[in-house]
């Protein structure tokens, strides 16, 4: 499920806005990343997971180093997991 979203810097994104850079492989350059800290908490037929994402990248030329701490939160249909929600901050 894709739908609107923020980036860590604040820049919103509609779902075509995601789709296309997701579809263009020049939009996006990643150098680096690293996840750590990931915690998984599962509750019946949903579950969260909370993580540190380190990321060093160029999106659309402009380049962007962060640390965010980020949730995301899963649902399982149909017997398969559905991403639901997602946020990240960045981290102090």
């Amino acid at each position: 499920m894709i739908g609107p979203a923020f980036d860590s810097d604040g820049t919103y994104y509609t779902k075509a806005d995601l789709l296309n850079l997701m579809g263009d492989k020049n939009s996006i350059k990643t150098n680096s990343e690293k996840l750590s800290e990931l915690k998984v908490s599962v509750y019946g037929d949903t579950a969260v997971a909370t993580y540190k994402d380190t990321y060093d990248l160029l999106m659309k030329g402009e380049h962007r180093a962060h640390t965010i701490i980020a949730t995301d939160t899963f649902v399982k249909m149909d017997g398969e997991w559905k991403q639901v929600a997602s946020h990240g901050s960045e981290a102090k």
